[in-house]
């Protein structure tokens, strides 16, 4: 199985040499390193689309308790947050979302 050997990290780009079985040089493999804000955006992403499904079993309900209600506008408060937060590109935390 080929082995990667780091050879550069300068916080943007990792580049590694890629050696065979045998330790011979077979290429070089560079990959990009996500920043915060970037892994942020995945993780609000996530949460928003999996909140979709909620949303609509919470809908579906043909009468909701107070506690149903409650936990629902919760729920709507973190999604509000977390659009807002994707929207002006505020990416810098996942607080509140």
């Amino acid at each position: 199985m080929p082995t990667r050997q780091l050879t550069s990290d300068n916080g943007i780009v990792r580049e590694y040499l890629v050696r065979d079985d045998g330790g011979q040089e077979i290429g070089t493999d560079v990959e990009a390193v996500r920043t915060p804000q970037q892994v942020n955006e995945t993780k609000i992403r996530s949460r928003v689309a999996a909140t979709l499904a909620a949303n609509a079993t919470y809908l579906a309900l043909p009468t909701r308790t107070s506690t149903q209600i409650a936990v629902q506008v919760e729920a709507l408060t973190r999604q509000n947050i977390a659009l807002g937060r994707l929207l002006v590109g505020l990416l810098d935390t996942t607080d509140g979302t």
